[in-house]
């Protein structure tokens, strides 16, 4: 049975990236729903303070990435977590990036900027798995390499949460707390020619030689198609 997926969005893409997409909404469709096959997504653009009415509102919910930090301080982000912890009570929760970042503060965590950019082809080793849980991480591996772009990261995780993997520049990138929520720092939905385009025009701010090294990196070979089976098990289960 096809599920609705509620899309948390949590910023708005920049006009000088709409020859890529126009919402994070549009490159969740892409990842998850290749060929338009595949979950419905309601999108619910958060940053504007448009929120659902419940938790139960859909079958599962996803929260995006944002330019954002989530120790802004603003209501909208202070509205999601409070929706977040509802939601998870009933209905499975992802969170990505600013997401990932969300759900950890949400829950009790702390999150704070490191020294540097994390951008290009990162790979977190999967260093544990989910206790209590259905199998819904398969097929397994034993690093999940993906497109980066953060800053911020969470630095302690909640109470009761299961750190699942993460490197030496990001501890903590895909955790769990309790039996309901999943979060990944980095970005299973961005593709290499929005990551190329957004690393050019972010230079200034994140630094040109880490920039270069972030480029070339896109030649590496990365998990999209895992992560996505990963996210679709846990939401759909």
């Amino acid at each position: 049975m096809a599920i609705t997926i509620g899309i948390l969005e949590a910023g708005a893409v920049g006009a000088e990236f709409s020859a890529h997409l126009t919402s994070f909404t549009d490159s969740f469709q892409r990842f998850l729903c290749p060929g338009g096959v595949g979950p419905t997504l309601r999108p619910y653009r958060c940053y504007r303070g448009e929120f659902p009415q419940a938790g139960g509102a859909c079958d599962a919910w996803l929260i995006t990435g944002s330019a954002a930090s989530v120790y802004d301080g603003d209501d909208w982000i202070a509205q999601l977590e409070a929706f977040t912890r509802a939601a998870a009570d009933a209905r499975p929760v992802v969170g990505v990036c600013f997401g990932h970042q969300l759900v950890a503060q949400a829950f009790g965590g702390t999150v704070a900027k490191a020294p540097a950019w994390g951008i290009g082809v990162h790979r977190h080793d999967i260093t544990a798995q989910p206790h209590g849980r259905p199998d819904w991480m398969q097929p397994p591996l034993a690093s999940l390499a993906l497109l980066a772009s953060h800053q911020d990261q969470v630095t302690t995780p909640p109470p009761g949460a299961e750190v699942l993997g993460g490197s030496s520049f990001c501890p903590i990138g895909v955790m769990t707390v309790g039996p309901n929520v999943l979060s990944i720092q980095n970005h299973p939905e961005m593709t290499r020619e929005f990551a190329g385009e957004l690393y050019h025009k972010r230079r200034d701010r994140m630094g040109s030689a880490s920039v270069d090294t972030a480029l070339d990196s896109l030649q590496e070979p990365t998990d999209e198609a895992i992560a996505a089976t990963w996210i679709l098990g846990f939401l759909g289960r």
